[in-house]
């Protein structure tokens, strides 16, 4: 397989897939990496929604031996620490890292000079093995960074931002919120606050706020409250976590909600309960 030059994606799932269509005019080709006996080929995307649009791109495995250029994380945060030396050992560019939660510099093994964290709004769901659905959003990317300049090239809009920790705090915050009343509740962004969970909403919003450290906690609760009601208001899509449990496959609670407790040092009752009921249904 020749794999040099070649944008490498790891993470076959809905956003894996769903950037690699983004991505369909990346001049030097598409390498997507999912795991150990997803396959292996030349295999063709196809996104609607959003971002349509169909790309046929290299499908390896990890544990593969390969060499690729830039590379875009989108794997579960719980599969970093797994992918991470491949990750580390086959890139020759630098490699920008979309994946959920907080605490992720722990996997970078001192390699953070290669890592650059970005924020992605936009939502993606699978409608089957090859075809993905795209809801709008965008990537907030730290201005003049690696993100920016590779983003550039694909469909999703780029926004930057002068810091992107204020931005990765308030994605914390939405999907600390969001994820685990969809999963328990399996309704759609849009579906909970009509289903009578506005207090839940705004209370768990409001504990998650008090974890984030204070230095960014304002730009992030407003960046995090803005995305939340355009969320609740208007998205239609069904959150990732409860993709997760619909496909019996684990769920990131434990870098979302259930960090909270750990990340401001005390506990968050409502947060730590939501966390223990995801959990509970996770394991069947």
């Amino acid at each position: 397989m020749e794999t040099d030059g070649k944008l490498v994606i790891w993470g076959d799932g809905a956003v894996g897939c769903g950037l690699a269509v983004a991505f369909s005019r990346y001049p030097g080709g598409l390498l997507l990496v999912g795991p150990p006996g997803s396959g292996r080929g030349r295999i063709v995307l196809e996104a609607a929604g959003a971002f349509p649009g169909k790309v046929t791109v290299e499908k390896a495995e990890d544990g593969d031996v390969f060499r690729g250029g830039p590379c875009i994380l989108a794997v579960k945060a719980y599969h970093l620490g797994e992918v991470i030396d491949a990750v580390l050992d086959s890139s020759r560019g630098p490699c920008v890292c979309v994946c959920n939660g907080m605490g992720l510099e722990r996997f970078w093994k001192g390699r953070e000079d290669m890592m650059e964290t970005a924020v992605l709004t936009a939502g993606f769901r699978k409608n089957g093995p090859f075809v993905v659905h795209t809801v709008g959003g965008a990537l907030l990317a730290e201005s003049g960074g690696a993100a920016e300049k590779l983003f550039g090239i694909s469909r999703i809009p780029v926004h930057p931002v002068d810091s992107i920790e204020p931005a990765r705090w308030a994605k914390w915050i939405v999907n600390g919120v969001i994820n685990p009343l969809g999963a328990l509740t399996g309704l759609r962004n849009d579906e909970l606050l009509s289903a009578g969970l506005e207090d839940c909403v705004e209370s768990l919003f409001r504990e998650l706020v008090r974890a984030v450290p204070g230095k960014f906690r304002e730009e992030a609760r407003f960046m995090a409250d803005a995305m939340l009601k355009e969320l609740l208001a208007s998205s239609a899509n069904e959150c990732s976590m409860l993709q997760d449990i619909k496909a019996g496959r684990p769920t990131e609670i434990d870098f979302l909600t259930g960090s909270a407790d750990a990340l401001s040092g005390g506990r968050r009752s409502l947060a730590s309960f939501v966390s223990d009921l995801v959990r509970a249904v996770s394991r069947g």
